[in-house]
């Protein structure tokens, strides 16, 4: 689609297109810049809320079409279950724009038919089941054995997140880690925006490190690095996008921070020196960002997840031929899933003899045999977390 083809369009047919991409692996924020922005805001809340009903959706429509009804038409009607029940657009609207874009594949007559009858029955249709996708229940079903942070977690897809400041300086006014704010309407002055799970993940082990000069490798969008540096290290920031390192100069311009980061490909850049520290907050699926991401839900593809895999263990062991002897190497996903937590560890602690685990002290975090886990339900009375998996290795 061209701009003009896209602010011409009807929202029936911009909400098929932005699912289209995002069904084949773009990333949601990706596909919302396309637009112009009088439509994003009204596009990335109707595409958050598809995703979160996806499965809700999917076993209401049962109820209206057969087994053999194509993807195509399935995917407009949820769209359709979506607008109706979760934005104001007027009805008529919603069921004019459906038919007339279903014209397309010449599923008009059925668009309609079925809108018309879930239009008949909409007040008695209830709205408040949470059914999960069964590959993302299952995943969590295997990390977390607590019936109630299971109960948490499922709950937190259905939620918006409650977005966070983090203060690089100290905060009389903080409500955890003395950075902590909520962020609300405006971002003070020496603040940036981070998830509080995000922010635990360095506010627990800062103190392990050996050392104060740091490696930190993928560092874009920065939150990780502008932490560290506030907790007096000296950072080499390293990542090879540009559109994530134009994210972490503009933090850093506002902040009015001496911080600098380096465009390279960490794979396959060669480095003058080693380190004592180095964090590695490797590319993963984002599985545990599903609230504000909940596409990421509905997308498990464990091949994917294998080839996530093989760059994670590249990257440790990387990391590891920088290390010094004794130094500390910290690995982050923020993802739950085996492939990219566990298993991940499993296969560089198999290898590397020389490696051992550290201990991390953090009453927010659940300890497995492999690293630990953000625990989101100790977040419970902040509002909650994103899920992050890190395990904080040394070379003896």
């Amino acid at each position: 689609m061209t701009g003009l083809e896209i602010s011409n369009s009807s929202d029936i047919s911009n909400l098929f297109e932005s699912i289209s991409q995002i069904d084949k692996g773009s990333g949601l924020d990706t596909v919302i810049n396309q637009y112009p922005q009088i439509k994003r805001n009204f596009l990335f809340l109707n595409l958050q809320e598809y995703y979160r009903q996806i499965e809700n959706n999917h076993l209401l429509l049962q109820d209206f079409i057969s087994k053999e009804t194509p993807d195509h038409t399935r995917k407009i009607l949820s769209i359709c279950l979506t607008l109706l029940f979760f934005s104001k657009k007027p009805e008529f609207a919603v069921v004019h724009e459906a038919v007339e874009f279903s014209k397309i594949f010449k599923k008009d007559k059925l668009v309609n038919a079925v809108l018309r009858s879930l239009l008949r029955t909409k007040k008695k249709i209830d709205r408040s089941s949470q059914n999960l996708p069964k590959l993302f229940k299952a995943n969590i079903d295997k990390v977390f054995s607590s019936k109630n942070i299971r109960a948490y977690i499922y709950n937190s897809l259905f939620h918006k997140p409650i977005n966070y400041q983090i203060s690089y300086n100290e905060n009389k006014n903080s409500i955890y880690g003395g950075k902590v704010s909520l962020l609300e309407k405006d971002l003070h002055q020496d603040c940036f925006v981070q998830d509080i799970g995000n922010f635990e993940c360095i506010y627990a082990i800062k103190d392990l490190f050996q050392s104060k000069n740091i490696l930190d490798v993928c560092a874009a969008p920065g939150g990780k690095s502008i932490l560290l540096s506030s907790y007096g290290f000296i950072v080499d920031a390293i990542d090879k996008s540009s559109s994530q390192i134009k994210k972490f100069k503009d933090n850093v311009n506002r902040l009015n921070l001496d911080l600098e980061i380096v465009q390279r490909d960490f794979l396959t850049s060669t480095f003058p020196k080693k380190y004592e520290s180095i964090l590695l907050d490797a590319p993963c699926s984002a599985l545990g960002t599903f609230r504000r991401n909940p596409d990421v839900a509905s997308k498990i593809d464990e091949k994917k997840l294998l080839s996530n895999q093989k760059i994670q263990v590249a990257m440790i062991e990387k990391s590891l031929k920088l290390l010094d002897k004794g130094g500390i190497l910290s690995y982050i996903v923020c993802s739950f899933h085996p492939f990219e937590t566990m298993s991940v560890i499993d296969k560089i602690l198999q290898k590397h003899q020389d490696v051992s685990l550290l201990n991390i002290q953090s009453d927010k975090m659940i300890k497995k045999e492999k690293g630990y886990f953000i625990n989101p339900y100790a977040f419970k009375e902040l509002g909650g977390s994103d899920i992050f998996f890190m395990s904080v290795l040394q070379k003896k």
